[in-house]
């Protein structure tokens, strides 16, 4: 049985984030890139970046 009260609602507006200029990797000294929520180094972390796949 479906609930039709399921689809009587709003999601709140999500506030804008000012993350600033990037820093710099500490490994290779590059700008860093907003991935996921941080700063992350997409030269170094390479192929290794966003949530598990198994």
């Amino acid at each position: 049985m479906v609930d039709d009260d399921d689809d009587d609602f709003e999601l709140p507006v999500l506030p804008v984030l000012d993350k600033g200029p990037p820093p710099e990797c500490p490994m290779c000294g590059e700008s860093m890139g907003f991935i996921d929520g941080g700063w992350c180094c997409v030269d170094c972390n390479g192929e290794l970046l966003g949530p598990e796949t198994g």
